[in-house]
């Protein structure tokens, strides 16, 4: 049981995990002073690309280091979001001509980092 607890611990001080926890940190503060009506500096909304930077340095080093399994389970989870944010963004793309719905890129991004969330624990759990 000690075992367990101090691999979940480990897995929250992770660099891929406490990039991605600063840059979704950072990017909710951006955009909470921005529906306030808070004007900020130029470089200060630029501040949470510097965590998701880490972030995808540090996904790309921890890639690597993962064995077959993982490795196989993270190319399956990427290629399934891909498809669904592939879908997401045609269906997009008629509603738009249709003048139906204009996405925001912020509709997609979200939505593609939802699907491989949920693509990852689908693939996680298919081949435990």
């Amino acid at each position: 049981m000690q075992e367990v607890l101090h691999a979940r611990r480990s897995r929250f001080t992770r660099p891929v995990f406490l990039a991605a926890a600063a840059g979704l940190i950072s990017e909710l503060a951006i955009q909470w002073c921005f529906r306030m009506g808070r004007p900020l500096p130029l470089l200060v909304t630029l501040l949470p690309l510097l965590p998701m930077a880490f972030f995808i340095a540090s996904l790309a080093r921890t890639v690597q280091k993962m064995d077959e399994m993982q490795k196989r389970i993270c190319l399956e989870s990427a290629f399934i979001a891909f498809l669904l944010t592939l879908t997401l963004t045609f269906v997009f793309a008629g509603l738009d001509r249709a003048g139906v719905y204009r996405a925001t890129w912020d509709d997609v991004g979200t939505s593609m980092l939802f699907f491989w969330a949920c693509a990852y624990i689908f693939s996680s759990w298919r081949y435990r």
